[in-house]
């Protein structure tokens, strides 16, 4: 049996099942926790801060960063 050589054929091949991967692209989702309860200052992320809740400065920093997708 003759060995075949590796020709563009079978380059090709190999680039058609990887394709999909190049295809998929990240999404970044920001995952923000608050929880209502506090023993110190209760209900603290809806407390005005400068007129804006301390959860708005969060989010708005989230946002402003450019780094997430959603």
């Amino acid at each position: 049996m003759i060995a075949q050589k590796r020709g563009p054929s079978d380059k090709n091949a190999t680039e058609e099942a990887e394709s999909p991967k190049k295809r998929r692209t990240r999404h970044v989702v920001a995952l923000i926790l608050a929880r209502g309860g506090s023993k110190g200052i209760p209900l603290k992320n809806i407390k005005l801060l400068a007129g804006v809740p301390l959860m708005g400065w969060v989010l708005r920093a989230a946002i402003d960063s450019g780094e997430f997708d959603r």
